[in-house]
């Protein structure tokens, strides 16, 4: 099996983040990768960068215009044109600064899985403030990572996650069938486990996961990152993103093992059920689960309330 290694980075106004990050893949150990950009309508000169980049490196080097309809959509879009033999596939974002290591370990760990096997590598990172010279490491999971998590939450983030080539063929698969998903790496964490793939969690960080305003998507580890995902609880953000991860699923269930596709009706159920107290106990009783307690007792509060 080949340990060639497809970097899928989504780009938009970048610019000032991009020098770091690219000069993090050159110093990879691993050197057997290509980059592929795709850039959402970037106004700051990133695709000009990418491509003054790309100029002395031995990597095959690309850029294309993404669909403009959000972080999700532009990488689904590349993800949705990848070809048959495209090798392993890693996610990457446009500002954070990768570990020497990081490929290397990936592909180590997936090394040992049977090529015909989907398996699906996340890992720990560092999140990082640069302003405020701060970083800490993410948060650790306390369960293997399962199809019973995927329906509610992400086990690691998409920066850190590389799939081998038979799970990037999967995801490629599901990605052409379903409709808005909330994020493209928790859309590959629920296909891959329900699937019946291998998920590997590395606890060591892999990544400088860079923190500042322009964040998509944060860590969620500062005071105010933790009220702002509150909020998306009370105002009904975060029962959109499980619908979404729902129907996408439901979209693709052939694929779902038959224990996760009962489980997927059975967590569809609980959360239709009217009555609040009945409802939570059925979720309970689905068996989905999140990996901290904190959040596991918010998930709960939040089912009695009807936003799950």
């Amino acid at each position: 099996m080949s340990d060639s290694v497809r970097i899928l980075m989504g780009t938009y106004n970048g610019a000032a983040f991009l020098p770091e990050q690219l000069a993090s893949l050159t110093a990879q150990t691993h050197k057997d990768w290509q980059l592929l950009c795709s850039d959402d309508g970037s106004t700051d000169g990133s695709q000009d960068l990418i491509r003054s980049y790309s100029a002395n490196k031995t990597q095959k080097i690309s850029v294309v215009d993404g669909p403009k309809r959000g972080f999700s959509e532009n990488f689904l879009s590349m993800i949705r044109a990848l070809p048959d033999d495209c090798g392993s596939i890693a996610f990457c974002d446009q500002d954070d600064i990768w570990f020497p290591d990081k490929l290397a370990r990936a592909i180590n760990a997936l090394r040992p899985v049977p090529a015909d096997k989907p398996a699906l590598y996340g890992a720990a990172s560092w999140i990082w403030n640069k302003d405020k010279e701060t970083h800490k490491a993410s948060l650790k999971i306390r369960h293997a990572p399962s199809f019973r998590n995927a329906l509610i939450e992400n086990f690691a983030t998409g920066n850190t996650m590389v799939l081998n080539q038979s799970a990037a063929l999967l995801l490629r698969d599901a990605a052409r069938q379903v409709g808005p998903v909330f994020a493209h790496d928790w859309l590959a964490y629920a296909v891959i486990s329900g699937a019946g793939g291998q998920i590997i969690y590395d606890d060591a960080p892999a990544l400088l996961y860079r923190q500042h305003p322009s964040n998509e998507i944060g860590a969620g580890e500062t005071f105010l990152k933790r009220q702002l995902r509150n909020l998306s609880v009370a105002d009904g953000r975060y029962k959109t993103k499980v619908g979404q991860t729902i129907e996408a699923l439901r979209a693709v269930e052939a694929i779902l093992t038959p224990t996760n596709r009962k489980t997927l009706y059975r967590f569809m159920q609980a959360r239709n059920t009217g009555n609040a107290v009945k409802r939570t106990w059925r979720i309970a009783r689905s068996g989905v689960f999140r990996q901290s307690y904190r959040d596991m007792a918010g998930f709960y509060a939040a089912a009695l309330l009807n936003k799950v």
